[in-house]
Protein backbone atom coordinates (compact mmCIF):
# COMPACT_ATOMS: atom_id res chain seq x y z
CA UNK A 1 0.00 0.00 0.00
CA UNK A 2 1.19 3.51 -0.76
CA UNK A 3 2.27 5.18 2.48
CA UNK A 4 0.61 8.45 1.31
CA UNK A 5 -2.77 6.80 1.69
CA UNK A 6 -4.37 6.64 5.13
CA UNK A 7 -4.69 3.28 6.90
CA UNK A 8 -8.34 4.11 7.43
CA UNK A 9 -8.95 3.82 3.70
CA UNK A 10 -7.52 0.33 3.68
CA UNK A 11 -9.65 -0.64 6.68
CA UNK A 12 -12.70 0.76 4.91
CA UNK A 13 -11.92 -1.25 1.76
CA UNK A 14 -11.43 -4.47 3.72
CA UNK A 15 -14.72 -3.89 5.56
CA UNK A 16 -16.52 -3.21 2.29
CA UNK A 17 -15.43 -6.45 0.64
CA UNK A 18 -15.98 -8.50 3.79
CA UNK A 19 -19.51 -7.16 4.14
CA UNK A 20 -20.43 -7.79 0.50
CA UNK A 21 -21.24 -11.51 0.18
CA UNK A 22 -20.95 -11.26 -3.57
CA UNK A 23 -17.14 -11.07 -3.25
CA UNK A 24 -16.59 -13.88 -0.71
CA UNK A 25 -16.03 -16.77 -3.11
CA UNK A 26 -14.06 -14.59 -5.51
CA UNK A 27 -11.67 -13.53 -2.74
CA UNK A 28 -11.22 -17.17 -1.74
CA UNK A 29 -10.10 -17.84 -5.32
CA UNK A 30 -7.77 -14.84 -5.14
CA UNK A 31 -6.26 -16.26 -1.94
CA UNK A 32 -5.49 -19.64 -3.50
CA UNK A 33 -4.05 -18.01 -6.62
CA UNK A 34 -1.83 -15.76 -4.48
CA UNK A 35 -0.61 -18.76 -2.48
CA UNK A 36 0.15 -20.54 -5.74
CA UNK A 37 2.08 -17.67 -7.36
CA UNK A 38 3.38 -15.75 -4.37
CA UNK A 39 2.26 -12.50 -6.03
CA UNK A 40 -0.80 -10.81 -7.58
CA UNK A 41 -1.35 -12.30 -11.00
CA UNK A 42 -3.02 -15.04 -12.97
CA UNK A 43 -6.67 -15.72 -13.62
CA UNK A 44 -9.47 -17.31 -11.59
CA UNK A 45 -12.84 -18.70 -12.68
CA UNK A 46 -15.92 -18.20 -10.53
CA UNK A 47 -18.22 -21.14 -11.34
CA UNK A 48 -21.97 -21.46 -10.83
CA UNK A 49 -22.42 -17.83 -9.86
CA UNK A 50 -25.12 -16.80 -7.45
CA UNK A 51 -27.33 -13.74 -8.12
CA UNK A 52 -25.53 -11.78 -5.37
CA UNK A 53 -22.20 -12.53 -7.08
CA UNK A 54 -23.47 -11.39 -10.48
CA UNK A 55 -24.70 -8.14 -8.93
CA UNK A 56 -21.37 -7.55 -7.17
CA UNK A 57 -19.31 -8.08 -10.34
CA UNK A 58 -21.72 -6.00 -12.45
CA UNK A 59 -21.36 -3.05 -10.07
CA UNK A 60 -17.60 -3.41 -9.64
CA UNK A 61 -16.58 -3.90 -13.28
CA UNK A 62 -19.46 -1.83 -14.75
CA UNK A 63 -20.18 -4.76 -17.00
CA UNK A 64 -23.41 -6.74 -17.21
CA UNK A 65 -23.04 -10.24 -15.71
CA UNK A 66 -26.78 -10.94 -15.68
CA UNK A 67 -27.52 -14.48 -16.83
CA UNK A 68 -23.83 -15.52 -16.72
CA UNK A 69 -23.12 -18.90 -15.12
CA UNK A 70 -19.43 -18.24 -14.62
CA UNK A 71 -16.95 -15.39 -14.73
CA UNK A 72 -13.26 -15.37 -15.62
CA UNK A 73 -11.44 -12.71 -13.62
CA UNK A 74 -7.83 -11.62 -14.08
CA UNK A 75 -6.34 -10.33 -10.85
CA UNK A 76 -4.57 -7.52 -12.73
CA UNK A 77 -7.91 -6.37 -14.23
CA UNK A 78 -9.46 -6.48 -10.76
CA UNK A 79 -6.64 -4.17 -9.60
CA UNK A 80 -7.29 -1.84 -12.55
CA UNK A 81 -11.01 -1.74 -11.77
CA UNK A 82 -10.18 -1.10 -8.09
CA UNK A 83 -8.15 1.96 -9.10
CA UNK A 84 -11.28 3.54 -10.64
CA UNK A 85 -13.23 3.27 -7.37
CA UNK A 86 -13.01 5.36 -4.22
CA UNK A 87 -10.38 2.84 -3.13
CA UNK A 88 -8.09 3.88 -5.94
CA UNK A 89 -4.44 3.80 -4.97
CA UNK A 90 -4.85 0.78 -2.73
CA UNK A 91 -3.16 -2.49 -3.75
CA UNK A 92 -5.22 -5.65 -4.07
CA UNK A 93 -2.39 -7.45 -2.23
CA UNK A 94 -2.80 -5.17 0.81
CA UNK A 95 -6.57 -5.66 0.78
CA UNK A 96 -6.10 -9.44 0.69
CA UNK A 97 -3.75 -9.28 3.69
CA UNK A 98 -6.44 -7.35 5.54
CA UNK A 99 -9.22 -9.66 4.37
CA UNK A 100 -7.34 -12.83 5.35
CA UNK A 101 -4.70 -13.59 7.95
CA UNK A 102 -1.06 -13.45 6.90
CA UNK A 103 -0.69 -17.18 7.48
CA UNK A 104 -3.56 -17.89 5.08
CA UNK A 105 -1.79 -15.98 2.34
CA UNK A 106 1.66 -17.48 2.64
CA UNK A 107 2.56 -18.82 -0.80
CA UNK A 108 2.93 -22.54 -1.37
CA UNK A 109 6.57 -21.97 -2.24
CA UNK A 110 7.17 -20.01 0.95
CA UNK A 111 5.22 -22.58 2.94
CA UNK A 112 7.43 -25.36 1.57
CA UNK A 113 10.55 -23.32 2.27
CA UNK A 114 9.47 -22.70 5.86
CA UNK A 115 8.60 -26.38 6.27
CA UNK A 116 11.96 -27.59 4.99
CA UNK A 117 13.87 -25.10 7.12
CA UNK A 118 11.88 -26.02 10.21
CA UNK A 119 12.44 -29.71 9.62
CA UNK A 120 16.15 -29.24 9.00
CA UNK A 121 16.50 -27.21 12.20
CA UNK A 122 14.59 -29.86 14.14
CA UNK A 123 16.84 -32.75 13.10
CA UNK A 124 19.96 -30.59 13.30
CA UNK A 125 19.29 -30.07 17.01
CA UNK A 126 19.07 -33.82 17.57
CA UNK A 127 22.18 -34.52 15.49
CA UNK A 128 24.11 -32.00 17.54
CA UNK A 129 23.29 -33.93 20.72
CA UNK A 130 24.66 -37.20 19.32
CA UNK A 131 27.56 -35.91 17.24
CA UNK A 132 30.39 -38.44 17.02
CA UNK A 133 28.34 -41.42 18.24
CA UNK A 134 26.94 -44.50 16.49
CA UNK A 135 23.48 -43.01 16.82
CA UNK A 136 24.57 -39.73 15.27
CA UNK A 137 26.10 -41.57 12.32
CA UNK A 138 22.94 -43.64 11.84
CA UNK A 139 20.61 -40.63 12.01
CA UNK A 140 22.75 -38.54 9.65
CA UNK A 141 22.90 -41.39 7.10
CA UNK A 142 19.13 -41.97 7.35
CA UNK A 143 18.32 -38.31 6.76
CA UNK A 144 20.81 -37.87 3.93
CA UNK A 145 19.96 -41.07 2.07
CA UNK A 146 16.22 -40.94 2.88
CA UNK A 147 16.08 -44.66 3.59
CA UNK A 148 15.52 -47.02 6.51
CA UNK A 149 13.49 -45.24 9.19
CA UNK A 150 13.21 -42.03 7.12
CA UNK A 151 9.49 -42.41 6.19
CA UNK A 152 8.62 -43.05 9.86
CA UNK A 153 10.61 -40.02 11.01
CA UNK A 154 8.98 -37.69 8.49
CA UNK A 155 5.49 -39.04 9.19
CA UNK A 156 6.02 -38.57 12.93
CA UNK A 157 7.49 -35.09 12.35
CA UNK A 158 4.38 -34.03 10.43
CA UNK A 159 2.00 -35.59 12.95
CA UNK A 160 3.58 -34.69 16.29
CA UNK A 161 7.11 -33.27 16.21
CA UNK A 162 7.04 -32.38 19.92
CA UNK A 163 6.74 -36.05 20.91
CA UNK A 164 9.10 -37.15 18.15
CA UNK A 165 12.08 -35.29 19.61
CA UNK A 166 12.25 -37.27 22.90
CA UNK A 167 11.44 -40.49 21.02
CA UNK A 168 14.45 -40.06 18.73
CA UNK A 169 16.57 -39.24 21.76
CA UNK A 170 15.43 -42.51 23.32
CA UNK A 171 16.28 -44.50 20.20
CA UNK A 172 19.70 -42.86 19.93
CA UNK A 173 20.52 -43.61 23.55
CA UNK A 174 19.39 -47.20 22.98
CA UNK A 175 21.60 -47.61 19.93
CA UNK A 176 24.61 -46.19 21.75
CA UNK A 177 24.03 -48.52 24.69
CA UNK A 178 23.26 -51.82 22.96
CA UNK A 179 23.99 -54.70 25.37
CA UNK A 180 26.32 -56.37 22.86
CA UNK A 181 28.72 -53.43 23.23
CA UNK A 182 29.43 -54.58 26.79
CA UNK A 183 29.20 -58.29 26.02
CA UNK A 184 25.79 -58.73 27.65
CA UNK A 185 22.45 -60.30 26.83
CA UNK A 186 19.47 -58.35 28.17
CA UNK A 187 15.73 -58.92 27.79
CA UNK A 188 13.94 -56.30 25.71
CA UNK A 189 11.71 -54.91 28.51
CA UNK A 190 14.71 -54.61 30.85
CA UNK A 191 16.73 -52.88 28.14
CA UNK A 192 13.85 -50.49 27.43
CA UNK A 193 13.51 -49.69 31.13
CA UNK A 194 17.22 -48.96 31.42
CA UNK A 195 17.11 -46.55 28.50
CA UNK A 196 13.77 -44.84 29.06
CA UNK A 197 12.28 -45.98 32.40
CA UNK A 198 9.47 -47.53 30.32
CA UNK A 199 9.59 -51.33 29.77
CA UNK A 200 7.33 -50.98 26.74
CA UNK A 201 9.25 -48.18 25.02
CA UNK A 202 10.63 -50.51 22.33
CA UNK A 203 7.59 -52.75 21.86
CA UNK A 204 7.02 -53.63 18.22
CA UNK A 205 3.79 -51.61 18.00
CA UNK A 206 5.52 -48.37 19.04
CA UNK A 207 7.33 -45.84 16.86
CA UNK A 208 10.42 -46.12 19.09
CA UNK A 209 10.47 -49.88 18.61
CA UNK A 210 10.15 -49.59 14.84
CA UNK A 211 12.80 -46.89 14.57
CA UNK A 212 15.21 -48.77 16.85
CA UNK A 213 14.90 -51.87 14.67
CA UNK A 214 15.91 -49.82 11.62
CA UNK A 215 18.81 -48.32 13.58
CA UNK A 216 20.11 -51.74 14.68
CA UNK A 217 19.75 -53.09 11.13
CA UNK A 218 21.87 -50.18 9.88
CA UNK A 219 24.46 -50.83 12.58
CA UNK A 220 24.81 -54.46 11.52
CA UNK A 221 24.74 -53.71 7.81
CA UNK A 222 21.57 -55.66 7.05
CA UNK A 223 18.11 -54.84 5.80
CA UNK A 224 15.16 -54.43 8.11
CA UNK A 225 13.91 -57.87 9.23
CA UNK A 226 11.32 -59.29 6.86
CA UNK A 227 9.70 -61.59 9.43
CA UNK A 228 9.52 -62.38 13.13
CA UNK A 229 12.46 -64.82 13.08
CA UNK A 230 14.77 -62.34 11.39
CA UNK A 231 13.72 -59.77 13.99
CA UNK A 232 14.58 -62.11 16.88
CA UNK A 233 17.92 -62.91 15.22
CA UNK A 234 18.81 -59.24 14.76
CA UNK A 235 17.89 -58.39 18.33
CA UNK A 236 19.97 -61.31 19.58
CA UNK A 237 22.97 -60.08 17.60
CA UNK A 238 22.53 -56.73 19.37
CA UNK A 239 22.46 -58.45 22.76
CA UNK A 240 18.70 -58.08 23.20
CA UNK A 241 16.60 -61.12 24.11
CA UNK A 242 13.22 -61.07 22.37
CA UNK A 243 10.80 -64.00 22.51
CA UNK A 244 13.60 -65.78 24.31
CA UNK A 245 11.45 -68.39 26.10
CA UNK A 246 9.17 -69.68 23.34
CA UNK A 247 11.96 -69.61 20.77
CA UNK A 248 13.51 -73.02 21.42
CA UNK A 249 15.34 -75.95 19.84
CA UNK A 250 15.32 -79.67 20.70
CA UNK A 251 18.65 -81.47 21.03
CA UNK A 252 20.32 -84.62 22.26
CA UNK A 253 23.87 -85.77 22.97
CA UNK A 254 25.42 -82.30 23.21
CA UNK A 255 27.32 -80.67 26.07
CA UNK A 256 27.70 -77.03 27.02
CA UNK A 257 29.85 -74.89 29.25
CA UNK A 258 30.29 -71.28 30.30
CA UNK A 259 33.79 -69.87 30.86
CA UNK A 260 35.13 -73.41 30.77
CA UNK A 261 32.74 -74.75 33.43
CA UNK A 262 30.35 -77.52 32.29
CA UNK A 263 26.69 -76.53 32.55
CA UNK A 264 25.09 -78.86 35.13
CA UNK A 265 21.70 -78.96 33.39
CA UNK A 266 23.14 -79.95 30.04
CA UNK A 267 25.46 -82.44 31.75
CA UNK A 268 22.57 -84.12 33.53
CA UNK A 269 20.56 -84.67 30.34
CA UNK A 270 23.67 -85.86 28.52
CA UNK A 271 24.49 -88.36 31.26
CA UNK A 272 20.91 -89.70 31.19
CA UNK A 273 20.87 -89.90 27.38
CA UNK A 274 17.69 -87.83 27.28
CA UNK A 275 16.68 -85.09 24.87
CA UNK A 276 16.79 -81.49 26.05
CA UNK A 277 14.75 -78.52 24.85
CA UNK A 278 16.61 -75.24 25.25
CA UNK A 279 15.31 -71.74 24.74
CA UNK A 280 17.12 -68.70 23.44
CA UNK A 281 17.44 -67.60 27.07
CA UNK A 282 19.11 -70.92 27.95
CA UNK A 283 21.55 -70.56 25.07
CA UNK A 284 22.48 -67.07 26.18
CA UNK A 285 23.74 -68.50 29.49
CA UNK A 286 26.44 -70.66 27.84
CA UNK A 287 29.31 -69.67 25.60
CA UNK A 288 30.26 -73.03 24.12
CA UNK A 289 28.40 -76.11 22.89
CA UNK A 290 30.21 -79.22 21.70
CA UNK A 291 29.49 -82.64 20.30
CA UNK A 292 31.77 -85.24 21.89
CA UNK A 293 32.14 -87.06 18.56
CA UNK A 294 32.74 -83.89 16.56
CA UNK A 295 29.54 -84.30 14.53
CA UNK A 296 25.95 -83.15 14.89
CA UNK A 297 22.94 -84.31 12.85
CA UNK A 298 20.21 -81.77 12.17
CA UNK A 299 16.69 -83.03 11.47
CA UNK A 300 13.70 -81.03 10.32
CA UNK A 301 11.00 -83.26 11.75
CA UNK A 302 10.34 -83.94 15.47
CA UNK A 303 8.90 -87.39 14.74
CA UNK A 304 12.04 -88.40 12.86
CA UNK A 305 14.15 -87.00 15.72
CA UNK A 306 12.28 -89.22 18.19
CA UNK A 307 12.52 -92.30 15.95
CA UNK A 308 16.29 -91.87 15.45
CA UNK A 309 16.72 -91.40 19.19
CA UNK A 310 14.76 -94.60 19.87
CA UNK A 311 16.88 -96.52 17.39
CA UNK A 312 20.17 -95.28 18.88
CA UNK A 313 19.20 -94.61 22.51
CA UNK A 314 22.27 -96.35 23.90
CA UNK A 315 24.67 -94.36 21.72
CA UNK A 316 23.76 -90.80 22.82
CA UNK A 317 23.45 -89.62 19.23
CA UNK A 318 24.20 -85.88 18.71
CA UNK A 319 20.85 -84.75 17.30
CA UNK A 320 19.16 -81.40 16.70
CA UNK A 321 15.53 -80.85 15.71
CA UNK A 322 14.59 -77.51 14.14
CA UNK A 323 10.80 -78.07 14.11
CA UNK A 324 10.56 -77.14 10.44
CA UNK A 325 11.48 -73.55 9.60
CA UNK A 326 14.77 -72.55 11.21
CA UNK A 327 14.27 -70.49 14.35
CA UNK A 328 16.85 -68.18 15.88
CA UNK A 329 17.48 -70.60 18.72
CA UNK A 330 18.48 -73.26 16.16
CA UNK A 331 20.82 -70.84 14.39
CA UNK A 332 22.46 -69.76 17.64
CA UNK A 333 23.04 -73.40 18.58
CA UNK A 334 24.40 -74.29 15.14
CA UNK A 335 26.61 -71.18 15.17
CA UNK A 336 28.17 -72.31 18.45
CA UNK A 337 28.76 -75.82 17.15
CA UNK A 338 30.23 -74.65 13.85
CA UNK A 339 32.46 -72.15 15.63
CA UNK A 340 33.78 -74.95 17.84
CA UNK A 341 34.65 -77.13 14.85
CA UNK A 342 31.67 -79.52 14.92
CA UNK A 343 30.76 -80.91 11.50
CA UNK A 344 27.06 -80.41 10.76
CA UNK A 345 24.81 -82.67 8.70
CA UNK A 346 21.33 -81.56 7.66
CA UNK A 347 18.46 -83.74 6.48
CA UNK A 348 14.96 -82.50 5.73
CA UNK A 349 11.87 -83.27 3.68
CA UNK A 350 11.91 -83.34 -0.10
CA UNK A 351 9.53 -80.48 -0.68
CA UNK A 352 10.02 -76.78 -1.55
CA UNK A 353 10.07 -75.70 2.08
CA UNK A 354 12.54 -78.42 3.09
CA UNK A 355 14.87 -77.52 0.22
CA UNK A 356 14.66 -73.84 1.14
CA UNK A 357 15.77 -74.62 4.70
CA UNK A 358 18.63 -76.77 3.40
CA UNK A 359 19.67 -74.03 0.99
CA UNK A 360 19.66 -71.40 3.74
CA UNK A 361 21.77 -73.53 6.07
CA UNK A 362 24.24 -74.49 3.35
CA UNK A 363 24.66 -70.85 2.43
CA UNK A 364 25.20 -69.86 6.06
CA UNK A 365 27.67 -72.62 7.03
CA UNK A 366 29.34 -73.55 3.75
CA UNK A 367 31.82 -76.40 4.10
CA UNK A 368 31.00 -76.74 7.79
CA UNK A 369 27.66 -78.31 6.83
CA UNK A 370 26.92 -81.26 4.53
CA UNK A 371 23.57 -81.88 2.89
CA UNK A 372 22.71 -85.31 4.27
CA UNK A 373 20.57 -87.78 2.34
CA UNK A 374 19.61 -85.16 -0.19
CA UNK A 375 20.51 -87.05 -3.34
CA UNK A 376 18.17 -87.97 -6.20
CA UNK A 377 18.26 -91.65 -5.16
CA UNK A 378 17.23 -90.63 -1.62
CA UNK A 379 14.32 -88.68 -3.04
CA UNK A 380 13.20 -91.69 -5.08
CA UNK A 381 13.07 -93.72 -1.86
CA UNK A 382 11.25 -91.00 0.04
CA UNK A 383 8.74 -89.91 -2.62
CA UNK A 384 5.08 -90.01 -1.58
CA UNK A 385 1.77 -89.73 -3.37
CA UNK A 386 1.26 -86.16 -2.19
CA UNK A 387 1.28 -83.65 -5.03
CA UNK A 388 2.82 -80.20 -4.62
CA UNK A 389 0.92 -77.14 -5.83
CA UNK A 390 2.38 -74.95 -8.54
CA UNK A 391 2.58 -72.05 -6.10
CA UNK A 392 4.75 -74.10 -3.75
CA UNK A 393 6.89 -75.47 -6.58
CA UNK A 394 7.70 -71.89 -7.61
CA UNK A 395 9.52 -71.44 -4.29
CA UNK A 396 12.32 -73.66 -5.60
CA UNK A 397 13.17 -71.08 -8.25
CA UNK A 398 15.09 -69.17 -5.57
CA UNK A 399 17.43 -72.04 -4.64
CA UNK A 400 21.16 -71.30 -5.00
CA UNK A 401 23.00 -74.51 -4.08
CA UNK A 402 23.79 -76.51 -7.29
CA UNK A 403 23.08 -79.86 -5.61
CA UNK A 404 19.67 -78.70 -4.46
CA UNK A 405 18.91 -77.07 -7.81
CA UNK A 406 19.49 -80.44 -9.54
CA UNK A 407 17.24 -82.16 -7.02
CA UNK A 408 14.54 -79.50 -7.45
CA UNK A 409 14.34 -80.25 -11.18
CA UNK A 410 13.54 -83.88 -10.43
CA UNK A 411 10.92 -82.87 -7.84
CA UNK A 412 9.45 -80.36 -10.30
CA UNK A 413 9.12 -83.07 -12.94
CA UNK A 414 7.55 -85.52 -10.48
CA UNK A 415 5.37 -82.95 -8.76
CA UNK A 416 5.36 -85.05 -5.58
CA UNK A 417 6.81 -84.53 -2.14
CA UNK A 418 9.19 -86.86 -0.32
CA UNK A 419 9.47 -87.28 3.43
CA UNK A 420 12.24 -88.13 5.91
CA UNK A 421 10.12 -90.84 7.52
CA UNK A 422 10.44 -92.97 4.37
CA UNK A 423 14.25 -93.06 4.58
CA UNK A 424 14.38 -93.43 8.36
CA UNK A 425 16.41 -96.69 8.30
CA UNK A 426 19.08 -94.98 6.20
CA UNK A 427 19.26 -92.04 8.61
CA UNK A 428 19.63 -94.29 11.62
CA UNK A 429 22.27 -96.40 9.91
CA UNK A 430 24.30 -93.33 8.84
CA UNK A 431 24.44 -91.96 12.37
CA UNK A 432 25.09 -95.34 13.96
CA UNK A 433 28.08 -95.94 11.70
CA UNK A 434 29.64 -92.52 12.33
CA UNK A 435 29.50 -92.14 16.12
Amino acid sequence: MSRSLPDSLLAEAVSYFQANKGFHRLFELFKHKYRELGTIGGTVVLQNMLPVERDALTGFFRKDYTGRKSATVKLEKFQKALDSTRFGGLLLEDILFGYFSEEELVSNKERKTRYRKGREDFFRRILAKFEGTMAGEWLRHTLEEKNGAYPILIQRYDADRERLFPDIETVCRGLNQLPVLSGKKVRLPVFASTISANPHAFDENTSCGQILLHAIAYQFGVGRPANAEEKVELYYAAGILYDEVSNSVLLNGLRACNHGIPHPGWEGFYACGEPLQVSLANLSSVDKVVSPCGKAYVLENAGVFAAVLDGLSQRKPPLICTYGQIRVSSLVLLDMLAKGGTKLFYSGDFDPEGLQIADKLKHRYGDRLDLWRYGISDYEKAVSHETISQARLKKMDRLKNPELVRLSRVILQSGRAGYQELILPDLIRDIGQSI
